[in-house]
């Protein structure tokens, strides 16, 4: 599988605003030879024998920057490269809709992020629509509008001043002579771009539906693209007139999506899950004036081929591609330290703590906690494994030190080496005041949180699907509570 140019020479050389650029110039090239075909799929029908006008749907979403599994946990979903392989065994798809929330944060990393999930996707991929999400907006509009510029990205809520706005108000194909047009609607943007100042406006979702619609017949087929949970589409489909024929909600919290579509006024409503852990496969057609969806959900834990695993080998090439440039590019000493220090103290490191807490330190030095970084050491040099520089990747590092991106945590294993590892302060907070004070201000848990949510901020359902806090804290309690023997 092969796609019209090939950004793997580039990335060991090329800065990351020559890489903008670069993409700017990209973005009008055509798919290659060697992507997916669609030939054939004018024939296309499930095993069900549909009626001739139903339309063949892959939708996913709210991919928020996972370009492939981490691989700390054994069965992960997901990954670019299972997706483009599933779509090279199933070809029978009439299009392909990516829902939007492609980045999760506004980091130097999300775009180099994006530049090479617009490649996966729009050229490699072909896939028709992407809607453009909040998370997207985040970022600089120069970084991300240059790396979609081409792609058919749609935004109808959305009207900017600016010229060299990508975003389209909506997306019409044709189907074996059916015409289906693709919208997609914000419903809200991001706090920076709120101002009168940022050359954007919020259309209310009607007015930005008739937007979407202008000039189209009564027979086309409508497809809404939400940001939205399932109270938010209740709420906003009695302002769509005509209805849709299908909405698909873009909501990070939907973490497994229903398997069949919820019906809300007649209309098809559907989630596309999060971090791309799963693709719908979707059948649309109309029974009179109502449409009607048939909808599987598909994991991508593998593929008909390589069962438990497999992914194309283009894309895995690509993503180690973006991995080494990171690393060449410094990109994660330039992201630590950018972030304020909780509770205004400073780190001082496990082995500060040891001093006054000699039996805590004990219980914490037996635990994982105290190997987490060892633990991207040894993945680092199995090649088998990962394969990629896991230790200068942020999004690696960041469950795996203390005081990732903050001003005065962690930085390198060399200048802050007692930061490295799940440390004290990882969950108590920067200790600093706390020894000034002689232990009289006190630390507890940092944020204000409870230990189970502090422990789910990394041990979630995608890097510890069998994580379990009822289970683990035993494991790792110290302190009074180690005495009681009984977590709270």
């Amino acid at each position: 599988m092969t796609s019209t140019f090939s950004l793997l020479p580039l990335l060991g050389t090329l800065t990351l605003s020559t890489l903008i650029a670069t993409l700017a110039q990209c973005g009008n090239q055509q798919p290659g030879a060697g992507a997916p075909s669609r030939a054939g799929t004018a024939a296309a029908q499930d095993p069900a024998q549909p009626p001739a006008d139903r339309i063949h749907l892959l939708i996913s979403g709210s991919l928020s920057g996972r370009l492939e599994p981490c691989g700390c946990a054994s069965g992960q979903l997901g990954g670019l490269a299972r997706r483009i392989q599933h779509i090279g065994e199933r070809r029978n798809y009439d299009l392909r809709i990516e829902g939007g929330d492609l980045v999760e944060h506004a980091t130097e990393l999300d775009p180099l992020k994006l530049m090479t999930i617009r490649q996966v996707l729009v050229d490699m991929g072909q896939y028709d629509a992407l809607g453009v999400g909040p998370k997207d907006l985040a970022l600089p509009r120069d970084q991300w509008s240059a790396f979609l510029a081409g792609a058919p990205v749609v935004a109808s809520d959305v009207v900017a001043k600016a010229e060299d706005w990508p975003a389209q108000p909506f997306v019409q194909k044709e189907v074996r002579g059916i015409k289906v047009r693709i919208a997609s609607l914000l419903l809200e943007l991001p706090e920076a771009l709120r101002g009168a100042d940022a050359g954007l406006e919020l259309l209310p979702p009607g007015k930005a539906w008739e937007r979407a619609l202008a000039g189209a017949d009564p027979a086309t087929r409508r497809i809404v693209l939400v940001h939205g949970d399932d109270v938010q589409i209740r709420k906003l489909l009695p302002q769509l007139t005509p209805k849709p024929d299908l909405v698909v909600g873009v909501d990070a919290s939907v973490v497994e999506p229903p398997h069949a579509p919820t019906p809300i006024d007649d209309v098809p409503v559907v989630f596309a899950g999060t971090r791309g852990r799963v693709l719908l496969d979707l059948w649309l057609h109309r029974e009179g004036d109502t449409p009607r969806a048939i909808c599987e959900t598909i994991p991508l834990a593998g593929s008909k081929t390589v069962p438990g695993g497999g992914g194309d080998p283009q894309v895995k090439d690509l993503i180690l591609e973006h991995r080494r440039f990171v690393q060449s590019d410094g990109v994660l000493a330039r992201m630590v330290r950018q972030l304020p220090t909780p509770n205004g103290s400073s780190y001082v490191g496990s082995s500060t703590c040891k001093v006054c807490h000699p039996t805590a330190y004990e219980a914490y030095a037996k635990s994982k906690h105290a190997g987490a970084w060892e633990t991207l050491v040894e993945a680092e040099k199995d090649p088998k494994r990962y394969g990629w520089p896991v230790t200068a990747y942020p999004d690696c590092v960041s469950c795996h030190v203390v005081g990732y991106r903050e001003q005065t945590g962690f930085v390198s294993a060399e200048e802050t080496p007692d930061l490295r590892g799940v440390g004290c302060e990882r969950c108590h907070g920067p200790g600093l005041a706390h020894v000034q004070s002689g232990g009289k201000q006190a630390l507890g848990i940092i944020g204000g949180v409870t230990k189970s949510q502090l422990c789910t901020q990394c041990h979630d359902y995608e890097q510890s699907p069998t994580f379990l806090y009822g289970e683990r804290w035993p494991q790792i309690q110290h302190g009074r509570e180690a005495n009681q023997q009984q977590p709270k």
